[in-house]
């Protein structure tokens, strides 16, 4: 959240965190840096002001894993849109005024699959967008 202060004063971002985060099986720096990219991500497209709400639990599909979640209240996605975001140089044309390279998401995806899991978007135009990862359980 420190590396992400001066983004979020500039855009007024709001950010809740609910409950605690569990501590799950991965390598600290690129968790770090997957919850740099999604949050990031979420002030960037999230609404005005960008309203963002972090959250985790026990997966209910596989009880050994936790997912790890980042909500916001932007403008949604297709599902073709949710379709091509983690791959290579995937950026939403809608989208083509914000920074970026279109890597971010890709290279998530690959750091959570070293890990031993998986990434995922829930999203419905209109209705904002969650990004989220499942980790295996420490």
């Amino acid at each position: 959240m420190e590396r992400l202060e001066f983004e979020q004063q500039r855009k007024q971002a709001q950010i809740t965190i609910v409950g605690t985060l569990p501590n799950a099986l991965g390598y600290g720096d690129w968790v770090e840096e997957i919850w740099l990219n999604y949050v990031s991500n979420a002030i960037k497209y999230g609404g005005t002001p960008p309203i963002i709400t972090i959250s985790a639990g026990v997966d209910s599909k596989n009880p050994g894993y936790f997912y790890f979640q980042v909500r916001d209240n932007g403008s949604g996605l297709t599902p073709e849109e949710c379709a091509s975001l983690f791959r290579e140089h995937s950026r939403l044309k809608r989208h083509s005024d914000v920074e970026g390279h279109g890597l971010g998401l890709m290279i998530v995806r690959q750091m959570v699959e070293r890990m031993g899991g998986n990434v995922y978007v829930n999203s419905k135009p209109g209705q904002g967008s969650t990004f989220g990862f499942k980790l295996p359980k420490a």
